[in-house]
Order: C-alpha cells, then sequence, then structure tokens
C-alpha cells in the first residue's frame, strides 16, 4: 500500500473555493477502485492551510488517480482559479 501526503496553503480570498475544490476531488477520488482513503483537514490555527491523505493499492492505482477526469479537473480548477499558495506532496510506502 502506498499513500500521498499533501499539504496546502489558499491563496488570499480563495479558502472556500479551495474548500469546495477539494470536496468534489475527494468524491471522485473515494470511488477510484485502488483507493482505500482520501481525506483532508483544515489547520485548527491557520484555517487557510490544509492536508490531504490517500491511501491506494499500488503505484498503478495513484497513475490512474492522477489521469482519472476528476483529479485532472481538480489540477486545471487550482490553474485557472490561483487556488494554492503553496503546496508540498510526496509519496509514501506505508509501513
Amino acid at each position: 500500500m502506498v499513500a500521498i501526503v499533501v499539504t496546502l496553503e489558499a491563496n488570499p480570498g480563495k479558502t472556500a473555493a479551495l474548500l469546495e475544490a477539494l470536496e468534489e476531488n475527494a468524491i471522485g477520488s473515494r470511488q477510484e477502485a485502488g483507493c482505500s482513503k482520501w481525506e483532508y483537514s483544515q489547520h485548527i490555527d491557520d484555517p487557510n492551510k490544509f492536508a490531504i491523505y490517500e491511501t491506494y493499492d499500488d503505484e498503478a492505482a495513484i497513475k490512474a488517480h492522477k489521469s482519472s477526469d476528476h483529479f485532472l479537473h481538480w489540477v486545471q480548477r487550482n490553474q485557472q482559479e490561483n487556488l494554492i499558495a503553496n503546496k508540498q506532496a510526496g509519496i509514501y510506502r506505508v509501513l
């Protein structure tokens, strides 16, 4: 099993739109065959910061996720609306 861990910070004035985009991505991702978990959280002290935690059966499932229509829509929406100020992401082997 592999995990994707992402931290995001919304651009000023974009928090509500980023939350909406996260929910859209979550709905699509949770329906994918290889996805066992997809959750996101909002930072307690800074509501402009978010964390995403996703687990997939294997790297092939991640590849399928990244080529899915809903993920490509997520990427396009973030680019068009300039939602994200900062992003860090990594893929991890679940131990």
